[in-house]
């Protein structure tokens, strides 16, 4: 965890402490176009999106950015009111915190490196699935604490069985995993899909197995106490989403 206990207030380029009518918000800016660092500053659809919920509560949005599987914890335990971080919605997140109204579908993906034949003419999830089982010790990397994390090694929570003779690697983020992928070791990335089309785009040599291996929801994790903060977030995002303004945020952020 990077900065649990640190505030800083997002606003343009200013930067602030803490303050009372702050509306704080956890996240792991490590997963674009979600959130990422560019220039210095914490950018991407959820930060956006957190922006627009800060100002039609007229509170100032104070971000802690920390590790992935720190963020709903923060949330749980009153660190923060808020987390947005491409959160999948699941029981098992849902016994410690409450989740909005879903503001993006999702699924997990499959990286590979480009010149890899052995998942070559794949159509279905199914084929994907048979394949990575053929491969004897197939190694297989992940991000920590995320959906392709608990769907590659199993949960039963979760409902997902996992490769039972793969060697999952975890990653702080993708991009490390891209990293060992082009190092040649690791033979697979699993993550969600928008954050493995920024990777593959923006590293040669490796390729996208398109085809989703999951469906998956998205949404914000409010503490179970603020019931009342979040019927307020469930009324923005549906008037972002009738209005136009969510797709705009999604549009600006990435395109294929």
């Amino acid at each position: 965890m990077r900065a649990l206990l640190l505030c800083a207030t997002f606003i343009g380029i200013l930067v602030s402490g803490c303050k009372n009518n702050d509306l704080t918000m956890a996240t792991a800016a490590n997963f674009a176009p979600f959130e990422y660092v560019n220039g210095g500053e914490l950018q991407g659809i959820d930060i956006d999106i957190a922006k627009i919920i800060a100002n039609e509560l007229s509170k100032e949005l104070s971000i802690q950015d920390m590790e992935f599987d720190s963020v709903v914890q923060a949330v749980a335990s009153s660190n923060a009111d808020i987390a947005l971080s491409g959160l999948t919605v699941n029981e098992t997140r849902k016994k410690v915190v409450n989740f909005s109204d879903t503001y993006f579908n999702a699924s997990q993906m499959v990286i590979i490196k480009s010149n890899d034949k052995r998942f070559a003419d794949l159509k279905t999830k199914e084929d994907v699935i048979k394949t990575i089982n053929k491969i004897k010790n197939i190694k297989i990397g992940v991000q920590a604490g995320t959906t392709g994390e608990f769907y590659s090694k199993g949960d039963k929570d979760w409902g997902f069985d996992g490769f039972k003779n793969a060697n999952i690697i975890s990653f702080a983020n993708g991009g490390m995993a891209i990293t060992s992928l082009l190092n040649n070791q690791l033979d697979i990335i699993i993550i969600d899909e928008m954050p493995a089309r920024v990777l593959v785009k923006a590293n040669n040599g490796t390729s996208l197995i398109d085809i989703a291996l999951t469906d998956e929801k998205y949404a914000i994790a409010v503490n179970k106490n603020n019931k009342e903060l979040l019927n307020k977030i469930n009324a923005i995002l549906n008037k972002m989403q009738q209005d136009g303004r969510m797709q705009e945020i999604i549009n600006k952020h990435y395109s294929r």
